[in-house]
């Protein structure tokens, strides 16, 4: 793939990052659950907070398949974008979603040891 079509991706999916904004700013700031029992209790299936938590979810999970892939540059791709704090605080969440659904977000999982085993080489260099 030329750099060219590299960056054209990175840019649509800026695009698409920047378009959930309220979905981020939620989530780091607002989202109060310490498992997925009491976020099933406080966010009911047609919330708007559980709309903010799938689309922060689902676009880290379509970049964590996008890179395990290899149809994103996975340097240019941390270099931009830092999934750690998002998986953080959803961990606990969606590991008790694994009781039913043993592979959901694993590609969010993914990408986000990916982006720290990246940043450590950086600091190594």
């Amino acid at each position: 793939m030329s750099s060219d079509n590299h960056v054209n991706i990175i840019l649509d999916l800026y695009k698409i990052y920047d378009g959930h904004r309220d979905s981020r700013l939620w989530f780091l700031d607002e989202l109060d659950a310490n498992n997925y029992k009491e976020y099933h209790e406080k966010y009911s299936a047609d919330s708007k907070e559980k709309s903010h938590f799938i689309a922060v979810c689902g676009f880290f999970e379509l970049f964590g398949t996008l890179i395990s892939h290899g149809l994103i540059n996975p340097d240019i791709y941390f270099d931009i974008f830092n999934p750690s704090p998002f998986w953080h605080k959803a961990k606990p969440i969606i590991q008790g979603m694994r009781e039913t659904r043993p592979r959901i977000y694993e590609n969010f999982e993914a990408v986000s040891e990916k982006r720290n085993n990246w940043k450590k080489k950086r600091h190594e260099m």
